[in-house]
């Protein structure tokens, strides 16, 4: 990986990692540093394309938008938040949401620090996907929008500010931040089987539950990030990649023979499965 070189982008806080491809925008940030090369490259065409729908902005006033604040945390690195950033900010301008209102942060992609700040701006907001809107008034969150609108990012955002009845996309996550806000999820001896039972019809993919568990692992919750993936192995049993990623879990709790089971559960779904193969392999000599 390539050394990070660190400096301020003018009189934001923003921090560039210079990575294979292009630089990273990193920390908070400001929406002038996006009109700037190499963002601009699709900021630019993002939000110039992009045509908020005129009733709904009209909505959006109505509701006062001086009186909320806006958190967006972005990648910019990320397929997602290079599409529904500009639009946002865009739909944001549209609506006169105060400037000063909006607060910019960059995370990297790095497993090592995934879906983090460089100082960590991003810890306690529960952040499993980006892009992630969240709507605070009088500093507290009213809601947000997950990685993509469910109906227009204007419709979305109009609910919350009306204080309508608003879920996004990734329901589970709403979940899994209630049990870790009350401590579930710190238990060894919680039944995984009966949180899958709770959470079945908030999760439409394996891959949802297997992306919260990383980020809270890449966070050193450990504890908790084991009890995600044994949640979602109860979810699905028959997923190779499930026993797998609890697998590797029990490996950083040093839970050995924990590991060995899950990767042999992983050779009994799959057995031509290399990763497996190769930590049996690794925990069988030590």
């Amino acid at each position: 990986m390539k050394k990070l070189l660190l400096f301020s982008l003018f009189i934001s806080l923003a921090v560039i990692s210079y990575g294979q491809k292009e630089p990273k925008l990193l920390g908070y940030c400001t929406a002038s540093d996006l009109t700037r090369e190499p963002y601009a490259t699709w900021f630019k065409p993002g939000y110039d394309t992009y045509i908020p729908t005129a009733d709904v902005v009209a909505q959006l006033k109505k509701a006062g938008p001086e009186k909320f604040t806006i958190k967006i945390v972005f990648g910019s690195w990320c397929g997602d938040s290079r599409r529904e950033l500009p639009r946002m900010l865009k739909v944001l301008d549209a609506a006169g949401f105060p400037k000063d209102n909006v607060q910019l942060l960059g995370v990297y992609d790095s497993m090592a620090v995934y879906k983090q700040g460089p100082n960590r701006e991003e810890k306690g907001l529960n952040i499993y996907r980006v892009p992630a809107f969240l709507v605070y008034q009088k500093g507290k969150e009213v809601g947000r929008i997950n990685e993509y609108p469910v109906e227009s990012l204007e419709r979305d955002l109009a609910k919350i500010l009306q204080h309508e009845t608003y879920t996004p996309n990734y329901r589970g996550y709403q979940q899994i931040n209630v049990w870790l806000a009350n401590g579930v999820l710190r238990d060894p001896n919680i039944n995984p089987r009966g949180l899958a039972q709770q959470i079945r019809n908030d999760v439409s993919r394996e891959t949802d539950l297997n992306s919260c568990g990383y980020v809270l692992l890449m966070r050193n919750y450990i504890t908790e990030a084991i009890n995600v993936f044994r949640i979602n192995a109860s979810l699905y049993p028959q997923s190779a990649n499930c026993f797998d990623s609890l697998g590797e879990a029990f490996m950083m709790a040093g839970m050995k023979e924990e590991s060995k089971s899950c990767y042999q559960r992983v050779l009994e779904i799959d057995p031509q499965h290399a990763n497996a193969k190769a930590q049996l392999e690794k925990l069988n000599k030590n």
